[in-house]
């Protein structure tokens, strides 16, 4: 890819048009594998790792949680990753195909409510723990700390647009080197926690009974398998954006499963359970400081927050290229458009408190639709296409396309996506996590997937294929009007 200004800013402008070889950045293994180890080890995936004690007995819900990552990601690599790799468009693109070409609203809708609301919630934490740090330390007054977070928080910003603006290629400059240091990070944490308690007295939790989620071994077991596979399952809409511009396809199972599951989110949670455990805190400012002392500690939490702006960069680039889906905002220049996606975060500068406290609940629920979603476009992949996509169609708005449906929505799919997500709130609660009577050892998120691949397969071979519609029975041809497609919900 040109590393020019224009380069970079023509290929992240035509983002959601079908990659070209060109176009393709991420050429090595390690590359591509820090980028992942970036996104996977932010922020957010250290304060996960602080609620795994609360599951019960650390090594079993340690056990359940690595078994659920590596499990987990196996829907994403076949329905985000390989399918992206293949015809270079991201997933939201992907999605038209069984959605309908007006039915991807909806899943758009719940991606950028979850992508602003993680990167809300990455941003206040950097405001709160960058700008209330000279106020711990002694340096400024109480009555100041709020304008030093707005002002951490308005930098936070500023960096993000200064690296958004030019593209994708800057912001893996960044990653090549904010992934080796996480991980850097993580291992010395884990070293120094085997040197204070030793391998067995590391396993010992100093959480009080009184707050542990359950005693059960299996139940613990399925609350860490739970955790794990909605860490990777949170990859589904995202891979799909990095995997378009992966050049081999020997790039696509190592770098997700070594870089994304083991060394970005298992070994993230892994030495932040333990952590937390034996501090009896999930917050990470409390245990880093309680490990390495008041100048080190605090110094490493401020290093891990700065380096989770790589993270909030990525996730603001995937939204702003899954927001062009819209005609109005495809036609607008990517800064516009990057700057229109940052400004309601001045909003999260000015109020990082309330942020923390209820954006959270907003950017889960916003996420619960791709649990279903994922065994659906599986399905719809891999069994009732045989891997076949009319990629052409995907990018056409009216009845001449394939994947009109009815109206341009797949009901049958629809159904389906929004029955499983009330499947799942009825076996796990993700804000309280109370489990439902149904939640078995192998948590809820994988038997939702499972049982809506498994009703929509029903419902194509009955309702969708017997119409005619969706394109099943089409084979490639020209798109009619091709030379002046209609692109856009």
């Amino acid at each position: 890819m040109n590393t020019s200004t224009s380069g970079d800013t023509a290929a992240a402008a035509a983002g959601r048009f079908p990659s070209r070889p060109s176009d393709r950045i991420y050429t090595s293994f390690a590359g591509l594998m820090f980028t992942q180890i970036a996104l996977a080890a932010a922020i957010w995936t250290v304060l996960a790792g602080g609620l795994l004690p609360y599951a019960g007995d650390l090594k079993i819900g340690i056990a359940g949680f690595v078994c659920g990552t590596v499990l987990g990601m196996g829907p994403v690599i076949l329905g985000s990753a390989l399918p992206s790799f293949r015809y270079g468009v991201d997933v939201m693109d992907m999605s038209k195909a069984v959605l309908g070409t007006r039915g991807v609203a909806v899943t758009l809708t719940g991606f950028v409510v979850m992508s602003l609301g993680w990167a809300a919630i990455g941003l206040a934490m950097i405001c709160r723990g960058i700008g209330s740090l000279p106020v711990r330390a002694g340096y400024m007054d109480a009555a100041r700390e709020e304008q030093s977070i707005v002002l951490v928080g308005l930098l936070a910003i500023t960096l993000s647009f200064l690296l958004l603006h030019r593209g994708i290629g800057s912001i893996q400059r960044v990653n090549n080197l904010v992934g080796p240091a996480l991980i850097a990070f993580m291992l010395c944490s884990l070293a120094l926690l085997l040197h204070e308690f030793g391998a067995d007295g590391l396993l010992e939790s100093r959480i009080p009974a009184g707050e542990l989620l359950t005693t059960a071994p299996r139940v613990t077991f399925g609350y860490g398998f739970e955790f794990g596979v909605t860490l990777a399952l949170a990859w589904y809409p995202y891979a799909g954006a990095l995997f378009r511009l992966v050049k081999s396809p020997r790039h696509i199972v190592g770098p997700t499963m070594l870089g994304g599951a083991l060394l970005g989110i298992c070994l993230t949670v892994i030495v932040s359970a333990l952590a937390a455990a034996r501090f009896g805190s999930p917050d990470p400012s409390f245990w880093f400081v309680q490990l390495t002392g008041p100048l080190i500690g605090n110094t490493v939490v401020v290093a891990v927050l700065l380096l989770s702006l790589a993270a909030i960069c990525m996730v603001v680039y995937v939204s702003a290229i899954a927001l062009q889906q819209y005609r109005a905002l495809a036609r607008m220049r990517w800064p516009l458009l990057v700057l229109g996606i940052l400004a309601p975060l001045l909003g999260v500068v000015m109020n990082t408190s309330w942020v923390l406290a209820h954006v959270m609940t907003f950017a889960t629920f916003g996420g619960l639709i791709f649990f279903s979603l994922a065994g659906v476009m599986v399905t719809d992949l891999w069994i009732l296409r045989s891997e076949q996509l009319e990629v052409a169609h995907l990018f056409v708005a009216d009845g001449t396309g394939h994947y009109w449906y009815w109206g341009g929505v797949n009901w049958c799919a629809m159904v389906v996506v929004a029955a499983g997500v009330a499947m799942y709130l009825a076996m796990y609660d993700p804000v309280t996590m109370h489990a439902g009577a149904m939640f078995s050892i192998f948590g809820a998120a994988l038997p939702v997937l499972v049982a809506s691949g498994a009703i929509y397969y029903v419902l194509a071979k009955v309702v969708v294929l017997p119409s005619g519609r969706g394109g099943y029975r089409v084979s490639a041809e020209q798109v009619p009007g091709s030379t002046a497609l209609k692109v856009g919900i």
